[in-house]
């Protein structure tokens, strides 16, 4: 059997289909776009997803190029392949330190074109330049021009934290993309992605004719991979890294979907892998945490500090559908921004109160945004490797007695001065480690009687948690059963335990610690 090639990073589709790379086909959503009732959309969704690869693949089906679609469920669609000028603006090829450095990209992308059409370089504004591509475009090859725009919003989060250059940035943008409206009877198809939406008063008000798909149900799988496509396209790669691990492949599934899987962008709620993740995961032959070991992006993490939100209490936010279209630009609440960003998903739909429920996806995003949270409370690192051995020692069966200790050592091992004499400091603390390692683990898990201060389900038993500080065991255990939290898990399956954790606030650390049966 032929090894597999996966095309890891690479978003030309010419080259992954000439080069026989493996493609999860996605061309049925090509051609209900190209097809199928409006002309201009909009799409976001989070980086590393696939969005270049899906405008790659729009720009070489308006091009006309059938042969690289041969047994692909397009080609069972399409019959005429008419071949339009295609306009493909990647606003990802910049870093946008300022607005010079915008300007040098854009007249690189306006250069481009017009050398070929022919056209001289004029000194104009860089709509005016676009709207003169565009006619000649249209004027040279007798067909209405399609422009896709791939990170349109890259240039403003470049930004975020300055609003004098988000002003000058929004203005010379607002330009660029003005003749996408004004040219509409000259445009074949206008598409966008990016990460975020900004106001209709920073550049949306030149693109209201844009259909936002992002959050439409049918369309959730337009990016991303799916279970199903996972049997269909990369079943190969489950079998390998079975083989590697020594386990079967539906054993090998239940751990890909408990690391990748959990992406839900609508209320459909259906389940969509991370496709950079997976793919490099088959490549690599390794289940790791490719998608953040990326790069988080500054400027989401601005956006946390400037609010109340605190990184360690994301599970089970509720959301009205109203939130989702909250400006980036102007946003006080980051969880619009989490949740385009890929760090937060849908876990539930009301449909009587249009209300949404939000949490982290899956254990990849929750193990990075843990050790992103040991960094921003500035907690050392020295001993976490020894912490998190006896942790998976305790998840083996071993003694929850000794990794209290362990986790006794590790508190007191925390310098004084960025020690904080509050409870939620050191509930953060132990959320962010148990995170980091990729312990399924909730903080501030609502119940109907209140907020429990950690949740953490292992294997065989879930384990309630409350953490008091310069207070008592006792108190603890009280308020345990008193609120009776753990009622959210009875019907579980898994054995419920309930522990309680005092610690001192003259040595700042594990003083005393009581485990009872629910």
């Amino acid at each position: 059997m032929e090894t597999p090639r996966y095309p890891v990073g690479m978003q030309d589709f010419a080259r992954i289909r000439e080069t026989g790379m493996t493609y999860v086909d996605k061309t049925k959503y090509v051609y209900r776009m190209a097809n199928e009732g409006g002309e201009a959309y909009f799409l976001s969704r989070p980086r590393r997803f696939g969005k270049s690869l899906l405008v790659s693949t729009l720009r070489y089906y308006f091009e006309g190029r059938r042969d690289l679609f041969e047994g692909l469920a397009i080609d069972a669609l399409e019959t005429k392949w008419t071949r339009h000028p295609v306009l493909l603006l990647d606003m990802s090829r910049g870093k946008y330190e300022d607005v010079d450095k915008l300007r040098i990209v854009l007249n690189r992308l306006m250069v481009d074109y017009e050398d070929q059409y022919d056209l001289e370089h004029i000194n104009s504004s860089y709509g005016d330049r676009l709207t003169r591509i565009i006619d000649r475009a249209a004027e040279v090859t007798g067909e209405r021009v399609v422009v896709l725009i791939d990170e349109y919003d890259a240039p403003m989060l470049d930004c975020l934290d300055d609003v004098e250059r988000l002003r000058q940035v929004r203005a010379i943008m607002r330009d660029f993309y003005s003749p996408l409206k004004a040219m509409a009877d000259k445009l074949r198809f206008v598409f966008l992605t990016g990460i975020t939406k900004f106001s209709q008063m920073s550049i949306f008000s030149e693109l209201n004719n844009l259909n936002n798909i992002s959050m439409v149900p049918g369309w959730d799988a337009i990016c991303g991979i799916t279970g199903e496509e996972i049997r269909q396209y990369l079943w190969q790669g489950v079998e390998d890294l079975a083989r590697l691990e020594d386990c079967t492949p539906e054993q090998m599934m239940d751990r890909l979907k408990a690391q990748y899987d959990g992406y839900h962008f609508t209320s459909a709620l259906v389940d969509v892998y991370n496709p950079f993740s997976l793919v490099k995961t088959f490549q690599n032959k390794e289940v790791s945490n490719h998608w953040f070991d990326t790069g988080t992006p500054t400027w989401l993490f601005g956006v946390l500090a400037k609010s109340n939100q605190e990184i360690d209490s994301l599970d089970g936010i509720v959301a009205e559908a109203e939130s989702f279209n909250t400006p980036t630009e102007r946003a006080t609440d980051p969880v619009p921004v989490l949740f385009q960003s890929g760090y937060l998903t849908i876990k539930g739909y009301d449909r009587e109160s249009n209300l949404y429920t939000l949490g982290v996806p899956n254990r990849e995003v929750r193990e990075g945004l843990g050790k992103a949270l040991i960094r921003y409370i500035n907690v050392p690192l020295a001993n976490r490797s020894w912490l998190r051995e006896g942790f998976f020692a305790f998840v083996r069966g071993g003694d929850l007695g000794e990794f209290i200790e362990l986790l006794k050592d590790f508190y007191a091992a925390i310098p004084y001065d960025i020690s904080n004499d509050n409870e939620r400091h050191y509930q953060a603390i132990l959320y962010a480690v148990l995170a980091s390692f990729g312990a399924d683990v909730v903080c501030e898990d609502r119940t109907s009687r209140g907020r429990a201060d950690l949740v953490l389900r292992m294997p065989d038993a879930i384990y309630v948690i409350e953490l008091k500080y310069g207070r008592t065991v006792a108190e603890a255990m009280e308020q345990l059963h008193r609120k009776d939290y753990a009622a959210k898990y009875a019907h579980d399956g898994r054995p419920v335990r309930l522990l309680g954790i005092n610690l001192s606030a003259e040595t700042r650390t594990i003083d005393g610690w009581a485990l009872d049966k629910y």
